[in-house]
């Protein structure tokens, strides 16, 4: 008999892990402040938080005697259903998740075997190098150029030498710098035979109309990513799904986990949906919100805020400022909780997710408060 664990796989016991945000209270802990008085600005969540009419759709599902006692429906029927009245396309080419990072997984390792590549542009999303290390993929980086524009050529040059086995991986609007991916772009890698994951995590701050779900009937190598946790305020329920192929679809379906959406999950989906609209004037103000911000931040001698297209700003620190991380640093200590990073390409950025318009000039006392 021997006293030792059993062991995880070796590539797996020599991952980092993903590093995600520091949950608020320990944040509030650390600081010496309540939650009450901090702003969260950390995560890209809808500061507005849950709607009261998702709020209340789950109120009412608890009411039923067999809620949460029964499985839910491994086909997703009234959830697919509700997300096709949503994106206008047919159930068959809907598949839903535990978020989209579990469909972003479950993509990757139906797809792809171990030592296939994982062509990324970063800085980017970081569940991109954590799935690709999870699943044995070599990650092939093109990063992005100075002022974060995606590098045509080099990927069309890594796609070539990939020969039909890798994936391009692209975030549209990007996190963290918030711009989209040109349309032409796409549509030369998809033209060029590329499988390409499309993440639209934050599309509805863009405009649904920039969303490239149109290119799906055309190019049945391009697989689109949504989620909830963004626009509809349910981060804490996980909930996302996948636009693509109606072939691909079925296959997914096959290999996921057959309950994977609880539900919670499902009942606040289809109610953020039914409430689209109600939900959409919140997102109209983050999106008036975030040009009061941009235009502020631009007046701040060593702050140089990127355009976005999202819910988030990406702000470049001006060394006369300090870093993005002492900056970071003293918005915390005052209660402001931003994000930094430890990508090289990032050292002297902050990103900041964009508060509730009411909770505006309290972010803008506190950040004159310590530059």
């Amino acid at each position: 008999m021997t006293a030792e664990p059993p062991r995880v796989r070796p590539h797996l016991a020599q991952l980092p892990g993903y590093a995600p945000v520091v949950p608020l209270a320990e944040r509030a802990r650390l600081a010496g402040l309540n939650p009450e008085d901090c702003l969260k600005l950390d995560a890209n969540e809808n500061p507005y938080g849950m709607h009261p009419l998702v709020r209340e759709a789950l109120q009412s599902a608890l009411r039923d005697p067999t809620f949460g006692s029964i499985y839910p429906d491994p086909n997703q029927t009234e959830l697919r259903s509700a997300l096709s009245r949503y994106t206008g396309l047919d159930p068959s080419m809907i598949i839903a998740g535990a978020g989209a990072d579990e469909l972003l997984d479950l993509a990757l390792r139906a797809l792809m075997p171990p030592g296939a590549a994982l062509i990324t542009c970063p800085p980017s999303f970081g569940m991109y190098p954590f799935l690709a290390d999870v699943n044995q993929l070599n990650l092939v980086d093109i990063p992005r150029i100075g002022d974060f524009t995606l590098r045509q050529e080099s990927l069309l040059e890594a796609v070539d030498a990939a020969e039909d086995n890798a994936i391009v991986v692209l975030t549209s609007p990007n996190n963290p710098s918030g711009d989209l991916v040109p349309r032409p772009l796409l549509r030369e890698l998809l033209a060029a035979g590329a499988t390409v994951m499309l993440d639209e995590a934050y599309i509805e701050f863009a405009g649904r109309d920039a969303s490239a779900q149109d290119l799906l009937s055309d190019f049945p190598r391009l697989i689109i990513m949504r989620t909830f946790s963004k626009w509809a305020g349910i981060a804490g329920l996980r909930l996302g799904y996948a636009l693509a192929h109606p072939d691909l679809v079925a296959d997914l379906i096959k290999v996921k986990q057959p309950y994977n959406i609880n539900q919670a999950a499902e009942s606040a989906g289809m109610a953020a949906i039914a409430s689209a609209d109600e939900i959409g004037r919140q997102i109209d103000s983050i999106r008036r919100t975030r040009s009061r911000l941009d235009g502020v931040l631009r007046e701040i001698d060593g702050l140089d805020p990127l355009p976005s297209e999202s819910n988030f700003i990406l702000i470049e620190v001006n060394p006369a400022v300090g870093t993005g991380r002492e900056l970071h640093d003293r918005l915390a200590s005052v209660g402001v909780f931003t994000r930094t990073y430890s990508d090289p390409l990032l050292t002297n950025y902050l990103r900041i997710s964009i508060p509730r318009a009411d909770q505006l000039d309290i972010l803008l006392e506190r950040l004159s408060s310590v530059l």
